[in-house]
């Protein structure tokens, strides 16, 4: 088959033809990055159902089809001419592969507005689809630089500058030979040849394409590794279009506050604390989008016990979000999932590994004495100190505080009587982890307790601090805990156990 004169006609139109080329490939990006778009909205759930054929057109074969004769051709022609052509084998086979996966994606789409498609599989195509995006820009500026004639000195492209200065000689008729005589060793090695002259010749203009590749690849794969699928840890700040999030604690437990057990069947509770802020107005928060997964096995939030857990927090229950606020979510899991890995993924797309605290294992009672600190670090709270420094019991004890009147500063003298019973005066330095009183406190996880002998007593204790008092607590107790031999407080918090021992 005999054309004539085609290699004038490429030096004639060469920007023409690159910038065509351009065109087809900024149309092409235009392509996959909406149906990107589409993808990272549907998995965040702001993407309708509906809208998904809507990104199915079969326009973008007529561009890939038009792209891959152009390089087809320009490749034969610098071939023929011993010119550089790898840049144009390069691009057919990218080009291949962007077809590939467009009809994926599409074969994606089309099963999202008909059914549903698993969150493994829609962040595999997005995935897919923001690693293709990266060399098609690649591949947009590589033949933008010559539709434009930029100089190519500036990119190390001398040789490739000199092999296009081309002549009137070129000017002459070719003749492109279908097949050969030759035998397939022949042509491997003389191609293995010609590839090695090749590589000599335009060792500079190789050399940036692969770094440019190598670099586009490492660059998808952190994004991919730290940003796309990036595995967030408890205590770790991330953020979606609409929602802040960090994991404070997850807990396991079968146990209520009062530390009876709440289920006899083969379940147990996995609680998440979390804090949750808005990046936009005031909105409300869809749970059904936040999914424990355990050993394979998906599980939904529900917050139907979360009366079981107030000493935890307070549990999600549609309320607008506004200003960052902790809550509680709530998961029912099988105690055969119950040891397993834990991760707790919102919108398919962030994930958080979980190291939940097992609240049903009972610890060893740890001893303390007086003026020594409980850190709270490592208990439901994960926060916070207490400190009892000292410690004294009276019949009653006079008090005196100051108050202002009309300006003038005043002394008030106070009685705290204990009419049956006696006044246990504590001194408490103490970071309440929870917004609470410190009696409110105290009344909650502590139980007073005395010996007289060697018979063991429990005594009730009552309020009795006055308002201005911030150094401790004056507390109503038994009147015969000033005989008692041994004085101490039990602390339950949980699992963990706590003497506090005052004598």
């Amino acid at each position: 088959m005999v054309f004539k004169n085609p290699y004038g006609y490429l030096i004639k139109y060469f920007k023409v033809i690159h910038l065509i080329l351009t065109g087809l490939y900024v149309y092409l990006a235009f392509k996959v990055s909406s149906i990107l778009q589409y993808y990272n909205l549907y998995i965040q759930g702001t993407a309708s159902k509906l809208d998904a054929m809507s990104y199915v057109t079969n326009y973008y074969v007529i561009a890939i089809v038009a792209s891959f004769i152009i390089c087809a051709i320009v490749y034969l022609l610098m071939r023929y001419k011993k010119k550089p052509r790898l840049l144009y084998l390069l691009l057919i086979v990218l080009y291949v592969g962007v077809t590939i996966i467009i009809n994926v994606s599409y074969q994606g789409l089309t099963t999202i507005s008909f059914s549903v498609l698993e969150s493994k599989v829609l962040r595999l195509y997005r995935d897919l689809l923001r690693i293709i995006i990266v060399f098609q820009y690649v591949s947009i500026v590589l033949v933008l630089v010559r539709g434009l004639g930029f100089d190519i000195k500036k990119f190390g492209f001398v040789k490739d500058l000199e092999d296009l200065q081309l002549n009137e000689h070129d000017q002459e008729e070719i003749e492109v030979a279908l097949g050969g005589t030759e035998t397939l060793q022949r042509k491997f090695h003389r191609h293995l040849r010609e590839f090695k002259y090749y590589y000599l010749e335009n060792k500079a203009f190789i050399t940036i394409i692969i770094v440019v590749l190598i670099v586009a690849l490492l660059g998808s794969v952190y994004v991919h590794r730290e940003v796309v699928a990036k595995v967030y840890s408890e205590g770790e700040v991330f953020s979606t279009e609409e929602f802040r999030f960090n994991v404070l604690n997850s807990f396991v437990t079968n146990r209520d506050y009062k530390n009876n057990i709440i289920t006899n069947n083969d379940s147990s509770f996995v609680v998440v604390k979390m804090s949750l802020g808005t990046n936009r107005s005031i909105r409300k928060f869809n749970t059904s989008n936040l999914i424990l997964k355990v050993n394979h096995h998906n599980y939904s939030c529900n917050n139907r016990y979360s009366s079981h857990f107030v000493d935890l927090g307070f549990a999600y229950k549609d309320a607008k979000i506004s200003n960052v606020t902790t809550y509680l979510f709530i998961y029912t899991v099988n105690n055969s999932d119950i040891n397993g890995n834990m991760k707790l993924e919102y919108a398919g797309d962030k994930v958080v590994q979980l190291k939940p605290i097992y609240l049903d294992k009972e610890q060893d009672i740890k001893k303390v004495s007086l003026n020594e600190n409980i850190d709270w670090s490592n208990t439901i709270f994960s926060d916070g100190y207490f400190k009892i420094s000292s410690f004294d019991v009276q019949k009653n004890f006079n008090y005196s505080y100051q108050y202002d009147v009309l300006g003038k500063s005043n002394t008030a003298n106070l009685t705290i009587d204990g009419g049956n019973g006696k006044i246990l005066n504590l001194i408490i330095e103490s970071k309440l982890p929870i917004q609470s009183s410190l009696f409110d406190f105290m009344s909650t996880y502590a139980t007073l307790k005395y010996k007289i002998g060697e018979k063991e007593y429990t005594s009730s204790f009552y309020d009795k601090t006055p308002g201005s008092y911030k150094n401790g607590l004056y507390l109503l107790v038994d009147d015969n805990i000033g005989n008692a031999n041994n004085i101490w407080f039990d602390i339950s918090i949980r699992n963990l156990k706590y003497q506090y021992v005052l004598k």
